[in-house]
């Protein structure tokens, strides 16, 4: 028997609003919905392009030059309003990738990680039948055992230690990676690419332990809820939903 899976990303979105829940996971209309936008296509052409430098060995390896060239060969150009804004947001990612070479050749080799994941799914049961699974994006070693999942924002500017342990993404991966190394120390760090400000948050065992329970008994509703009956949330996040044109709740109440 197949086992229920959730993830950060399903449950982030039941918690925003159910009914999007179910168009998306239940009725599964995402591709009927879903639109590309500027900003997703901005972050995932550098998430790419990080990634590559790292497993290629970072600025030991890669010069800035390689660092940009990776760049053209990996932007998306989807959800660009037109070649202008395409050609704005792709010069900010050039000085953007230019300065994090810049503080990665200016890091004492002795602080310097040896990567040990990169687009890593781990996963771990929650109960028999329900499995919490979550693809970390990168996974660093450092020379003390610890092991650092590091996360890019390429929208955000400034990153405090309140950001991170708040972040439901961070701290399933956290809960995630310590279930497969319990010996290690286990902490995360997301950076603010367009800055460099970044800031890390070590989950403590309590945390984890009441991260792991609440994603159980969300999981056990997923799986076992009546979606006949669910109905819109109307919040914050109605502006920038996908299925706002579906939703006769939001356009009841905006006209």
């Amino acid at each position: 028997m197949r086992k229920f899976t959730v993830s950060p990303t399903k449950l982030r979105t039941f918690y925003q609003c159910p009914a999007k829940y179910k168009l998306e996971y239940i009725e599964k209309l995402g591709r009927f919905y879903r639109k590309p936008r500027a900003g997703f296509s901005f972050g995932a052409s550098l998430h790419n392009v990080l990634e590559q430098f790292h497993a290629q060995g970072g600025a030991e390896s890669v010069t800035v030059e390689t660092l940009t060239e990776t760049l053209a060969a990996k932007w998306q150009t989807q959800g660009y309003k037109d070649a202008q804004q395409e050609q704005a947001y792709k010069a900010e990612a050039v000085k953007i990738l230019e300065a994090y070479h810049q503080r990665a050749v200016e890091m004492p080799v002795t602080e310097i990680p040896t990567l040990l994941y990169a687009e890593k799914t781990l996963n771990a049961p929650l109960s028999p039948e329900i499995v919490l699974s979550g693809r970390v994006d990168r996974v660093d070693e450092h020379h003390d055992g610890a092991l650092e999942i590091v996360d890019y924002k390429s929208g955000r500017d400034v990153v405090e230690p309140e950001h991170v342990a708040r972040a439901l993404a961070m701290s399933i991966y956290q809960a995630l990676l310590k279930h497969h190394h319990q010996d290690r120390r286990v902490f995360a760090t997301i950076i603010a690419l367009r800055t460099g400000s970044q800031a890390s948050h070590e989950q403590t065992e309590d945390e984890r332990e009441w991260l792991l329970a609440d994603c159980l008994e969300t999981a056990e509703t997923l799986k076992n809820k009546d979606w006949d009956s669910v109905l819109p949330v109307l919040n914050d996040h109605c502006p920038d939903c996908d299925y706002r044109p579906h939703c006769e709740r939001y356009w009841r109440q905006h006209g």
